[in-house]
């Protein structure tokens, strides 16, 4: 919890649990809770990607041309270096 929760929230769960009536589950849901809340951009677009393919593919073509560019640079670099 520690490590996605603000220093308010910290402090209202440890408020909560020294006050009584708040136990592992409540702490648990809470942690869900700010997970989702946390991690809700990066699920959105994973959840697109998903859901659409073809841009991975086509994002992926785009690296691998400009990987092979560069690939092809350095190997012609080494075959000069090592006159072949």
């Amino acid at each position: 919890y520690k490590m996605l929760a603000s220093e308010r929230q910290i402090a209202e769960m440890r408020s909560n649990y020294l006050n009584g009536n708040y136990g592992y589950g409540h702490a648990k849901q809470a942690l869900f809770e700010l997970i989702l809340e946390t991690f809700a951009d990066a699920r959105e677009k994973f959840d697109y990607f998903i859901n659409h393919p073809s841009e991975i593919d086509d994002l992926l073509s785009i690296g691998a041309e400009k990987a092979k560019k560069v690939a092809d640079q350095v190997l012609q670099r080494v075959r000069n270096k090592v006159g072949y």
